[in-house]
């Protein structure tokens, strides 16, 4: 036998060996063969006769046994309103969306009767008021009769002259006015005293009247 022929054998044999490992250890799993095993063994009482004595019969699967019981005197029997089964359920109430700002409706005013003292009281409290603002109303009247001094409206521009004979000096706007203290001017007002930087101007149809002091106008 050559070296050929000798390699060609060895892988025969091998070959088989692998197919009978695979046959050993791969039946079980693919259940190839086991049909006639199942079929010789026997199934637990299979082939005895049932109701033999000494022998115990296969056990069957409990039924739920439903208890019957007639009625007592002593039972409560409820009665089935028909109406309630013609009731139509209302529809559930919705709450407020909290993403929804709704203003709450105002509040009911609060209407409030006045007692007999009451009305008496306000009423004396309303004849007081109106005498108040009659008398007010009537001192006004009063004041505004009152003859007044006219305003002196012209301005005091500041004096010069010697300390015994100071001239002012006033302008209004458009004409300058020297004045020594005892002249009048525009008939009305009177330079009554001449000071650093004031002068007093007295009014000659209100002689009790207080003289009205003005400064020197500051530029």
């Amino acid at each position: 036998m050559n070296g050929g022929s000798r390699q060609r054998t060895l892988l025969i044999v091998l070959a088989c060996v692998a197919v009978l490992t695979a046959w050993v250890y791969l039946r079980p799993l693919l259940h190839l063969g086991g049909g006639d095993d199942a079929a010789a063994t026997p199934a637990p009482g299979a082939g005895r006769p049932l109701g033999e004595p000494g022998e115990e019969a296969p056990a069957r699967p409990q039924r739920a046994v439903r208890e019957v019981r007639s009625a007592q005197p002593g039972d409560r029997v409820a009665v089935l309103k028909m109406a309630s089964l013609d009731h139509v359920p209302s529809e559930e109430k919705v709450g407020r969306d909290p993403w929804r700002y709704v203003d709450p409706p105002p509040p009911k005013p609060v209407i409030h009767v006045p007692s007999a003292d009451e009305l008496r009281r306000m009423e004396e409290e309303r004849r007081r008021a109106a005498e108040a603002a009659a008398a007010a109303a009537a001192e006004a009247a009063r004041i505004a009769a009152i003859p007044k001094p006219p305003e002196f409206t012209m301005e005091y521009l500041g004096n010069f002259g010697p300390v015994n004979k100071k001239i002012a000096v006033f302008s209004n706007g458009k004409q300058t006015v020297n004045a020594l203290e005892g002249d009048v001017i525009e008939k009305k007002f009177i330079v009554a005293h001449i000071g650093y930087e004031s002068v007093d101007i007295k009014y000659v149809d209100f002689p009790n009247v207080a003289p009205k002091r003005l400064g020197v106008r500051r530029r």
